[in-house]
């Protein structure tokens, strides 16, 4: 049995993990749980699964469409954005093509392109942001994709308006820019970019957005794309058929409407941010500014050595060696008490 080379020379993507009487606190997932109007409408719609569900994602591509006062038909809606990355390396890249993109990122950029036979140029990090200079250079005739996180996964690092427009100006108009905004709806920063109006500017954008993280709705898989109406008809035609089912679709419609589990994610991720933000500077550990609903903080071990010392005092958080970052950890941001046990268990590590 021969496995196509381009599979069998990956890594095996290792999601965060947890054991027995720890908090997960590895994959950036919402503290407070799904939006209870998702969950009624799951509820509402389990007599319903014997059918098979609405290939086209209809009602949610209109219900987006009104969000970012679009034509729906400017609006992907797909199973997770891993799926979306997956659809754009598939109408993008073939064997003699390349992408572009960071170091130290979201690594199912990097899967997507070498799924394909396609090169993934990366350029790493400078102190934790992306460089958009390094990254330049690294563009040539076979450049057809460029991928950008904002804010990044896993620093929490963004880029803000006015230098992700000057980036977006030397981009080839040739050249797809996906620009991941997983995180963005927890970004506070006032030069934060507005992706909205970068659509109407730059033809070659596309935005990649998610129900996983605010909405709370990771187990469902719903992620969906923003672009020109030719760029998202061409990733529609290598989706496959019903790809969303029937309960992740009226449980992110419902999600959508409901405003005040959004808030309340909110004020518990930017209230808990500036806490713990506090305290670790308070103790000398380094951390990233972050717009995102994780932080990203630095010790002196490397966290393969210690994350079983620190998931058997409760919490379990990401090691970054996968990301070129040993000695790096990423926390999603939970409650009052779970960063207080986590800050206890850092002083513990301290004396230990």
């Amino acid at each position: 049995m021969r496995i196509n080379p381009n599979i069998s020379s990956m890594e095996t993507y290792v999601p965060g993990r947890t054991i027995k009487g720890a908090i997960k606190l590895s994959s950036n997932e919402n503290p407070l749980g799904p939006s209870p109007l998702a969950l009624a409408a799951i509820k509402d719609s389990l007599s319903e699964i014997h059918s098979y569900p609405d290939g086209a994602c209809v009602e949610l591509r209109s219900k987006l469409g009104e969000l970012w006062k679009l034509d729906a038909d400017n609006i992907l809606v797909a199973n997770g954005s891993d799926e979306l990355l997956v659809l754009l390396a598939a109408a993008l890249i073939n064997s003699s093509c390349n992408a572009v993109g960071a170091r130290q990122t979201f690594s199912q950029y990097r899967y997507a392109v070498r799924l394909f036979g396609g090169e993934m140029r990366e350029k790493p990090l400078i102190s934790g942001f992306y460089d958009f200079s390094g990254m330049l250079d690294l563009i040539n005739s076979n450049t057809r994709l460029i991928f950008l996180c904002n804010p990044n996964n896993p620093t929490g690092t963004y880029r803000n308006s006015r230098e992700l427009e000057a980036f977006l100006r030397k981009i080839p108009a040739g050249i797809v820019v996906a620009l991941d905004e997983a995180y963005a709806d927890f970004a506070d920063a006032n030069d934060f970019p507005d992706s909205r109006r970068l659509l109407v500017e730059f033809p070659n954008l596309l935005i990649l957005r998610t129900f996983s993280k605010i909405y709370g709705l990771a187990g469902l898989r719903v992620g969906y794309a923003v672009a020109r109406q030719e760029l998202i008809s061409g990733l529609a035609k290598a989706s496959m058929p019903f790809n969303v089912n029937s309960l992740a679709q009226v449980a992110a419609h419902a999600a959508l409407a409901d405003t005040e589990h959004r808030e309340s994610t909110l004020k518990l991720v930017h209230t808990e941010k500036r806490f713990l933000e506090a305290e670790l500077n308070k103790r000398g550990i380094f951390n990233f500014p972050t717009q995102a609903n994780f932080i990203c903080f630095g010790l002196e071990w490397e966290i393969s050595e210690i994350w079983e010392w620190i998931a058997r005092k409760g919490i379990a958080l990401r090691g970054l060696q996968s990301f070129g970052l040993p000695k790096m950890a990423r926390y999603t941001l939970g409650s009052r008490v779970n960063n207080q046990t986590l800050i206890k268990i850092l002083d513990e590590l301290s004396t230990r």
